[in-house]
C-alpha cells in the first residue's frame, strides 16, 4: 500500500487539482505488450497488460472494509483472535472499551466484542476453502448488538472463496480471494482500486465503484461548468497548458457512460489524464456510481505518443464488462 501511494506527485497533483473539482461524490515501452491479465473487482471485470503487483485494494460492504487476512484461516483465526483481545486488553487499560465476549459464527469464524458505552465488534469470517476475512465495526449502540450480529452471521454464509484468476459466478461481488453472493440492492458496495500499469511504466489506474442515493451531474456537465465559469489562477495555468483529446458519450458494459481524455505539458513532459465515468443508478447495486481512471505519473516513459495512449485506453474500456 505504501508502494503505491509514494508514487503520487507531478501529475497526480494536476490530475487530482482537474478531476477533483468534477467528481461526483466526493511506457516507456516501445512494443505495446499483448498479453493481458483478467480482473475482478466488485461487480465489474475489466483486462490490462500488467503483472498485477502493488495493486492497492479496499472492498467495503455497509461502510466497512472487508479485508483478507490470509489463505490459511483456520490456523491465521486463532493468533488473530488471541492477538485482537489481547489488543483490547492493553488499551482497556487506558480507557478504551474492554473485551466482553466472543460468539461463534457458522464454519469456525468469530466476532470479538468489546463494550463501553457503545459496542465494538471484529469479526472473522473463514471460508469452506479456509480463507479468512476480518471486518471491524465501531460504535454500535447498546441496543443494537443483537441487530449487528445477526448481520455479521448473513454476510457470513455469503462469502465463498475463489481462485483470483477465475471469474465470479453471474451477479456476484467479487472481492480479493472471493466473491460475495449478495442480495441485490440490499447492502451498501464500495470498490476502491489503485492498479501500477506494469506493461507502461509511469501509468497508473484507479477504479472506484458504489452504490449511491442520487446521481450526480455527468462528468462533461461538470467538466464544462468548471472551464466555462471562474477557475482558480492554479487551475486556469494548468488548463491552459492542457487538449482535451476526447469528450465523449458510449455504451460500456451496456451502461450510458461519458469519458473525459486530457493531455498536459509539464516540463516538457507530455502527460495524460483520461476518465470513464458512469454517475450510477439510485440504490442499484447492478449499476452502481463507476469510474476507472488512467494518469500519469512522476516516474517511468509513459506511452510515447496520443495514438499509444488512446489505443491502450480504448482497449481497456472495451474490456470492462458487469460480472
Amino acid at each position: 500500500m505504501c508502494k503505491f501511494k509514494k508514487l503520487t506527485t507531478l501529475f497526480t497533483t494536476t490530475s487530482i487539482l482537474i478531476f477533483t473539482l468534477l467528481a461526483s461524490i466526493d511506457s516507456g515501452a516501445n512494443d505495446m505488450p499483448t498479453q493481458k491479465k483478467q480482473f475482478y473487482f466488485g461487480r465489474y471485470t475489466f483486462e490490462v497488460a500488467t503483472d498485477g503487483l502493488n495493486i492497492w485494494s479496499a472492498y467495503k460492504l455497509i461502510g466497512k472494509e472487508i479485508k483478507l487476512v490470509g489463505k490459511n484461516g483456520k490456523k491465521d483465526l486463532t493468533t488473530k483472535i488471541s492477538s485482537t483481545i489481547e489488543e483490547i486488553n492493553k488499551l482497556h487499560k487506558v480507557g478504551y472499551p474492554g473485551y466482553d465476549r466472543t460468539i461463534e459464527l457458522d464454519g469456525g469464524g468469530a466476532i470479538v466484542v468489546s463494550k463501553s458505552n457503545t459496542y465494538d465488534i471484529d469479526i472473522f469470517y473463514l471460508t469452506k476453502k479456509n480463507t479468512l476475512y476480518k471486518q471491524s465495526v465501531e460504535a454500535i449502540p447498546l441496543q443494537e448488538l443483537d441487530k449487528a450480529v445477526a448481520l455479521a452471521k448473513e454476510i457470513n454464509a455469503l462469502i465463498t472463496y475463489r481462485n483470483p484468476a477465475e471469474r465470479p459466478p453471474n451477479g456476484t461481488f467479487a472481492i480479493e480471494a472471493g466473491y460475495m453472493n449478495l442480495p441485490l440492492n440490499e447492502f451498501e458496495e464500495q470498490v476502491s482500486i489503485g492498479l501500477p500499469v506494469s506493461s507502461v511504466p509511469g501509468i497508473n489506474l484507479t477504479f472506484d465503484t458504489q452504490l449511491i442515493g442520487e446521481p450526480e451531474p455527468g462528468l462533461i456537465t461538470r467538466y464544462e461548468q468548471r472551464t466555462s465559469g471562474g477557475v482558480s489562477t492554479l487551475l486556469n495555468s494548468i488548463l491552459s497548458n492542457s487538449s482535451v483529446l476526447r469528450k465523449s458519450k458510449k455504451t460500456v458494459a451496456g451502461l450510458p457512460f461519458e469519458e473525459l481524455l486530457l493531455k498536459t505539458s509539464v516540463d516538457g513532459r507530455t502527460l495524460y489524464s483520461f476518465r470513464l465515468e458512469y454517475p450510477g443508478t439510485s440504490e442499484s447495486s447492478m449499476e452502481p456510481y463507476t469510474v476507472i481512471e488512467m494518469s500519469t505519473l512522476d516516474k517511468g516513459l509513459g506511452f510515447q505518443n496520443d495514438s499509444d495512449a488512446m489505443r491502450f485506453w480504448d482497449e481497456l474500456v472495451a474490456s470492462l464488462k458487469r460480472i
